[in-house]
């Protein structure tokens, strides 16, 4: 009679493990790090960043965010909820940069936090290096999506959100997991895509009874708080979220190509050498389990729409983060379940777990960055502070429409942000009145002074006003970190104003010629 097999060391597979207890740790220092050098900076990271500030500036002030187009303001094409947390936390804390960063920060890290809770829950007890490995494996992607974890941008609440409602809902806490979606779609609207594979699994594998339980918890609430949401914005809610982006380009090639290899290149040891040895034995096996299909719907309705979303005109890398998060998802089950495919053959199951350890090490490894080179500088710092004493200098109204927010630190009202703008600047679009409105402001000469990141704004400028001052700052100061590398560059002034001396600038020394922006917007 053959004895059974006797189990490892503890100790030596602690030892297998700890490569990758290392250099998760390194991704999560790198994060800390990163984050640690440009949470408080009190200028644009990224050029829209002062913007969504100026949203929750509205919602202290009481102001609707879904008006018509004006040159006061023109909201963002997303759901109010991450204006409305920032405006919250900026009573108590001052209304800032550092209120918007952390609420994204804390939201990537809970994200982090449910996908390993996912990947632990599924592989029992001893999955906990896989968790931690997947978690680590998402941060990891700091650069393949944009530098976004930190910013004043809707994607750290809105994975956090989106993470932990799948999360409630494989488990079983259906009232939970339906509000959490409500609050994902509320932060940005294609979440809601998120509770049709969750209503199709419960239905198929819990029943009719459930499945019904947590559409009355998501759907229901979802639908009142649209109705609530129209009425108070006179109609124009669902204008801006489908009718306005309706009216976008769509870039196929960034959709069927681009956004695949961007994926793929974030992680490809991983998904090489992790995820498809792990799909082939589960098709040996018999095909995946319940919690396992599960995740796979999920992350394939992540890819797809995050693919939708980077075709469409103006989308970034950032809106590949839920897609980012599905994948490391899918890495860790896949770990786990290769780790589990020798129980009973410790030789194999130590060789296998030494090689899954290797591989995703190796991909953390090659997920490092630079965390100085997302961080601004102490110079780029007292160039703001130059640039906002100079705007406050200025006798009269001013409109920077790169970079709102520099106003009203200034202590001015500060205008609509270009972005809002070009939402809706087309004619075939539902609010293009409003922006002829805009224009025949800007040939009013209602400002004493325009500031302009380049010569490009058209919309009657040039008709207007004349370049009158260069303000760009010294060398690069003030650039963006990551995104579409603006800054400001000129004032300039009605045409029948005084002339104000050329040249000049906010700096010490010769400011570079004005010119083109390198980057194509993102």
């Amino acid at each position: 009679m053959s004895r059974p097999p006797r189990p490892l060391p503890p100790a030596l597979l602690l030892l297998v493990d700890l490569p990758l207890v290392a250099l998760s740790a390194l991704i999560l220092v790198l994060l800390v790090q990163t984050a640690g050098g440009r949470l408080f900076h009190p200028y644009d990271l990224e050029w829209m960043e002062g913007g969504m500030l100026v949203h929750a500036l509205r919602v202290q002030q009481g102001l609707p965010l879904y008006v018509q187009p004006s040159a006061d303001f023109v909201p963002f094409i997303y759901p109010p909820l991450y204006h409305w947390l920032v405006a919250a936390l900026g009573l108590p804390m001052g209304l800032g940069y550092g209120v918007g960063r952390c609420i994204s920060l804390v939201g990537t890290l809970l994200g982090a936090g449910a996908l390993a809770t996912a990947v632990r829950l599924e592989g029992g007890k001893g999955a906990w290096i896989s968790a931690l490995g997947a978690a680590a494996l998402f941060l990891s992607t700091y650069d393949e999506a944009g530098a976004f974890f930190d910013l004043v941008r809707i994607d750290g609440l809105l994975i956090a959100l989106v993470g932990w409602s799948l999360l409630a809902v494989r488990w079983g806490w259906l009232r939970s997991g339906g509000l959490l979606l409500v609050l994902a779609y509320l932060t940005k609207h294609n979440a809601a895509i998120f509770g049709l594979p969750c209503l199709i699994w419960l239905w198929r594998s819990q029943g009719r009874g459930p499945a019904l339980r947590y559409a009355l918890w998501s759907v229901l609430p979802a639908l009142l708080a649209t109705a609530a949401l129209q009425l108070e914005g006179d109609g124009l809610f669902l204008t801006y979220l489908l009718g306005v982006p309706a009216h976008h380009a769509f870039v196929f090639e960034r959709f069927w190509k681009g956004a695949p290899m961007e994926l793929m290149g974030a992680m490809p040891w991983a998904l090489g050498l992790i995820l498809l040895p792990a799909l082939g034995w589960s098709a040996r096996q018999g095909g995946l389990h319940a919690g396992h299909r599960f995740w796979a719907g999920q992350g394939a309705v992540a890819i797809l729409i995050c693919m939708i979303m980077r075709g469409h005109g103006g989308g970034y890398l950032n809106v590949l983060i839920p897609a980012l998060w599905a994948l490391s998802l899918w890495v860790g089950l896949s770990m786990e379940m290769l780790r589990g495919a020798f129980f009973g053959r410790p030789q194999r199951a130590l060789a296998v777990r030494g090689a899954t350890v290797l591989v995703l090490s190796a991909q953390l490894f090659a997920g490092r960055w630079d965390p100085a080179s997302y961080q601004p500088t102490a110079a780029d710092r007292e160039a703001g502070d130059r640039l906002v004493q100079r705007i406050a200098e200025v006798d009269g109204e001013v409109w920077a429409p790169w970079s709102p927010w520099l106003v009203h630190q200034a202590g001015k009202k500060p205008g609509l942000h270009l972005i809002g703008l070009w939402d809706v600047d087309d004619k075939q679009g539902p609010l293009y009145d409003g922006v002829l409105a805009i224009d025949a402001e800007v040939r009013s000469a209602r400002w004493a002074v325009i500031l302009t990141a380049n010569d490009n704004l058209g919309h009657g400028l040039k008709d207007a006003y004349r370049k009158a001052e260069n303000v760009r700052p010294a060398g690069n100061r003030m650039a963006m970190k990551t995104g579409w590398r603006v800054r400001p560059a000129s004032f300039w002034r009605p045409r029948d104003s005084a002339p104000s001396p050329e040249g000049t600038s906010v700096e010490s020394g010769a400011a570079p010629a004005e010119g083109a922006e390198p980057d194509p917007l993102p």
